[in-house]
């Protein structure tokens, strides 16, 4: 009997034993799930892990939930090796299977799963600092910005250091703490010395502690040197060189006086004066920015600036009709001057035609820069015999060369441009009120684009043609340089900002808003609405359809403008005739703007299908028209489909291309264009195709032209005309910040 009853015992006590150990275990795991060890890894890090292979996260946490429970087993483990058929590709040392994985045998696995399944090398072994205090919407701030933390590190504390697998971007896996001391480069530290430092990181400026420094650092970029997660030294970086930035692209940097430096593809700039901010690398003023270039390595990592940028300088971009690039260059000077290449300078003889290929016979680094002696002087673009293909240039030369060809910068001030600009926008002859009006709106705008960097790759603010405004296609008028000189340094500024100044030929009546551009939302452009510019009406909604068909008809609403060939317009619009060029319109506007342009089905549903594919145009409607007249949307209707259209300009050029005949206000027969005049028009079916019936010259926002002249001679002032066109603007200088009086 004792035996029996021994044998009974025996299981049971085995069984408490087993029971106890699982609740030590389950207890355990409970305590360690929100801690990170060496000694395991948890079910909820092996997800994000694993989503660059067969399942995304989402799939992946459903699959291993099924296997994986808690700490990661070596039976576990061989369960998702098995799932991901790689088993017998990883080699690891075998383990009874209830053990648990400590976490360097995890990832000692995990490198080869990477090695063997990551063929585009997406998944990277990094090391990363955590800067901030907790996650943010998924996301740290670590010293490569903010980043997003997939799953199962809720651990995590500020200044934790790890050594971490990344995926497309995202910190999937916390593989070690790091103990080696970890350098964070190219730190902006505003202001360091007892014991704490002011960082200016990822836009946001915040303190982090310090060892006692000897010395007190302000404004300057240094590396900082973390061990065990604390900042144990912090080292300035001296090199400094002074210039202004003449180009950049996303690999070098080009500045006055140094040449070219290398960068690391992303141009971080800091501001001092005033606030102490980060800014975009478009705040660069091509030209106009002293700054100071901090430089490593022979690297720019930083660039700091101390003061604004002084907008007296303006670089154009002289083109070779629309292309930037010249298969050669000559040029030749009125008078004598200077050229300068790499480090040589040489004196440049009156009426010497300059060959810009016989300065890049050897190598293809440099830019030549050639200057005339005196202001007087001018530059001219000639032909290999010296024969003058363009106008007389004030200021510089810079010529660089590309495997595309050779191109050419004219530096100069912003006041001189403006003579260049004003007679080609708008003819001398115009009243001086209105040529005063053309000079403030020219300079604004001209302001607005030196913020810009559309061509910082071509070391220029602007190029000469209607893309911008178009220069030094007219003779100097002495009238012009007189309003611009009377005007000396005035824009106009909405809210403290200088404002984007728009400016078109001649409206149908009334000046646009930016609803025409689909940006009726944009505070920013708060000063642009629809103004009426009749002088015997007001009060007109001509968004109605049955209004505006009566307004655009009657030529005798006058406004300012109204004495302007292009006030009244009609065209012919032949669509059978032109029905493929209408088709590659559309595709044309497609491509560059896929949600403005539309193609639906029979179904009305928006398809892929190429326009060519619908059939032929059996109707045009209108569907939606500005306040002041002009279209904001129109369909095109197809025998297998429709072609919807919004914004202006697009509806201007896809029906442009099926005009056959145009004529003026008063039956003057207008030059063939694939551009309508504008976009306040009425649609009318005749037997021909459609009739145009329609009003003014451009895209109709802002300052008419021909509307400022009207009011030139109606005694208005500039400052009038201008805060008639541009709702609740100041005028102020840009050279002394006074507002402008009176």
């Amino acid at each position: 009997m004792k035996k029996n009853k021994n044998k009974i015992i025996l299981p049971m006590v085995v069984l408490c034993v087993c029971t106890a150990a699982l609740i030590w275990i389950s207890m355990n795991n409970e305590d360690k799930a929100v801690e990170f060890s060496d000694e395991y890894v948890m079910a909820e890090e092996l997800a994000p892990l694993l989503s660059f292979t067969y399942y995304d996260t989402e799939e992946w946490q459903k699959q291993i939930g099924e296997i994986v429970k808690g700490q990661l087993s070596y039976q576990e483990l061989e369960e998702l090796l098995k799932q991901m058929g790689v088993l017998e590709y990883v080699e690891y040392k075998q383990e009874t299977g209830f053990r648990t994985v400590p976490r360097e045998v995890f990832f000692q696995v995990y490198g080869q799963i990477v090695d063997l399944l990551d063929v585009d090398g997406r998944v990277m072994l990094e090391e990363r600092i955590f800067i901030g205090d907790e996650a943010q919407e998924g996301k740290w701030l670590t010293q490569k910005g903010y980043e997003e933390i997939n799953g199962g590190m809720s651990y995590l504390k500020k200044y934790d250091m790890f050594q971490v697998y990344t995926f497309d971007g995202a910190v999937v896996g916390l593989v070690k703490r790091l103990e080696e001391p970890l350098i964070w480069e190219n730190v902006f530290v505003h202001d360091a010395g007892e014991g704490t430092a002011q960082v200016l990181f990822e836009k946001e400026l915040f303190d982090i502690e310090i060892p006692q420094l000897e010395e007190n650092i302000k404004d300057t970029i240094c590396d900082l040197e973390w061990t065990d997660s604390a900042i144990t030294a912090i080292y300035k970086k001296e090199d400094t060189v002074q210039g202004t930035v003449l180009s950049y692209d996303e690999k070098k940097i080009e500045i006055s006086g140094y040449g070219a430096l290398a960068h690391n593809g992303e141009l971080k700039v800091y501001k001092t004066y005033g606030t102490v901010e980060q800014l975009d690398e478009s705040k660069l003023v091509i030209g106009n920015l002293m700054a100071d270039f901090v430089v490593a390595k022979e690297q720019v990592c930083g660039i700091i600036l101390k003061e604004p940028a002084e907008l007296e300088q303006i670089r154009v971009l002289l083109l070779n009709g629309e292309s930037p690039y010249y298969p050669e260059i000559y040029i030749k000077a009125s008078e004598e001057g200077k050229t300068a290449f790499l480090d040589q300078e040489h004196p440049l003889e009156k009426e010497t035609v300059l060959k810009a290929s016989d300065f890049w016979k050897e190598q293809e680094k440099g830019y030549l820069r050639i200057d005339t002696k005196t202001d007087q002087g001018r530059l001219f673009l000639t032909d290999e015999n010296g024969s003058p293909i363009s106008l007389g240039y004030q200021g510089g030369f810079e010529v660089r060369k590309y495997p595309e060809g050779y191109s050419v910068v004219n530096e100069l001030s912003l006041e001189d441009y403006l003579c260049g600009v004003v007679p080609s926008e708008m003819p001398a002859s115009y009243e001086t009120e209105a040529l005063r009006v053309q000079a403030v709106c020219a300079r604004s705008y001209a302001c607005i684009q030196l913020a810009n960097s559309s061509y910082a790759g071509f070391g220029a603010n602007v190029d000469d043609s209607v893309n911008y405004q178009v220069y030094n296609k007219q003779e100097p008028e002495e009238r012009s340089t007189l309003a611009v000189r009377d005007t000396v340094g005035e824009v106009l500024k909405y809210q403290g900002e200088i404002a984007e100044a728009y400016y078109y030929s001649t409206s149908c009546g009334f000046s646009q808003g930016m609803d025409v551009w689909n940006q009726q939302n944009d505070e920013a452009y708060g000063y642009l609405t629809s103004v009426s510019l009749l002088t015997d009406a007001e009060g007109l909604d001509l968004s109605q359809e049955e209004v505006f068909a009566e307004f655009i008809q009657n030529k005798e609403y006058a406004a300012y403008d109204s004495d302007g060939a292009y006030y009244r317009w009609q065209a012919q619009l032949d669509i059978s005739r032109y029905l493929e060029a209408v088709n590659e319109a559309v595709a044309e506007r497609k491509g560059a703007n896929k949600d403005q342009v539309q193609i639906l089905d029979e179904n009305g549903k928006v398809s892929d299908i190429a326009p060519f594919q619908l059939g032929n145009i059996t109707d045009i409607r209108v569907l939606e028209r500005s306040v002041g007249g002009v279209l904001k949307s129109l369909q095109i209707f197809y025998e297998k489909g429709s072609v919807l259209v919004t914004t202006e300009y697009n509806i201007r050029k896809i029906l442009g291309a099926a005009v056959t005949s145009m004529t003026d206000k008063d039956g003057n027969a207008i030059l063939s264009m694939t551009l309508l005049p504008s976009a306040a028009f009425m649609v009318v079916p005749n037997e021909n195709g459609f009739a145009l019936y329609g009003g003014g010259y451009g895209h109709g926002i802002g300052m008419s032209q021909n509307g400022a002249n009207g009011m030139a001679k109606q005694g208005l002032t500039y400052t009038d005309i201008l805060q008639k066109f541009y709702q609740n603007i100041t005028i102020e200088n840009i050279y002394n910040n006074r507002p402008k009086e009176g």
